[in-house]
């Protein structure tokens, strides 16, 4: 994939969500400590680092599973750090599971189920997944069920649904996993074409060199900590990062 292509330029004006000096223990045992980091509207940012480094605890307090110990997280300059998980997705948190999480029945149906639960009217529930089965290759696929599709299928699918409910923020874990690289390289294309829609992204995955085709900026979490952000070829400069993370990996 061609690197630098972006359907829109983001705009550094004021951040979508905000992570301010976040940390996180489970019986005794720091995961996170002062985790900050900011996303802007249509901005895509990569979240890498080891296996067990925090990853998946920080989207969790991002998405309300997790209460933080101290800090704060902030959607639109309002800070939702006491908000439960439902209400944060109402107010325009989403989140994609690298796991193959669809409902038994039809493509579009699956679309439609969360559309019916989000949105009033059936005309307007209907109109929107039209659009976005359209918008994301998924009509020649809507009466098949969803359990049946291929894994960048699915990926499709999972990517369409979390968009459904107009979100501010999407947060992707691990979307380029287990494809084949053909594959890897349409999902890519989808990605980016998130940003069309106004959301703000973190994508984290452990593809890092196809991670950092498509990011506009990268935090790396190691040691409970950020140990280095900024641009892919700033952050593959990084000492620390190569030590612990990227090895001799080839930038």
């Amino acid at each position: 994939m061609k690197k630098g292509f972006r359907i829109i330029k983001f705009k550094k004006n004021k951040p979508i969500l905000q992570v301010k000096g976040v940390s996180k223990s489970f019986d005794g045992r720091p995961i996170l400590k002062k985790i900050s980091m900011d996303l802007f509207p249509s901005e895509i940012i990569g979240l890498v680092g080891p296996n067990g480094s925090g990853k998946s605890t920080l989207y969790g307090t991002i998405i309300g599973r997790y209460k933080v110990d101290a800090g704060n997280i902030l959607l639109n300059q309002k800070d939702i750090t006491q908000k439960p998980i439902h209400e944060r997705a109402k107010l325009g948190i989403a989140y994609l599971s690298q796991y193959r999480s669809v409902f038994n029945m039809s493509v579009f149906d699956n679309l439609l189920g969360i559309a019916q639960i989000v949105i009033k009217g059936a005309e307007k529930q209907h109109s929107i997944v039209e659009k976005l089965m359209t918008e994301f290759n998924l009509q020649h696929l809507r009466n098949i069920n969803a359990n049946l599709l291929s894994g960048g299928e699915i990926r499709r699918l999972q990517i369409c649904r979390t968009l459904i409910n107009n979100p501010k923020v999407i947060l992707l874990d691990e979307p380029l996993a287990a494809l084949d690289p053909i594959v890897v390289q349409e999902i890519q294309k989808f990605i980016l074409k998130l940003q069309s829609f106004g959301c703000g992204i973190i994508i984290s995955d452990h593809q890092v060199q196809n991670l950092f085709e498509i990011v506009d900026r990268a935090y790396v979490i190691g040691e409970q900590s950020i140990i280095a952000e900024g641009k892919p070829k700033e952050i593959l400069k990084s000492t620390k990062a190569r030590e612990l993370y990227f090895g001799s990996f080839d930038s």
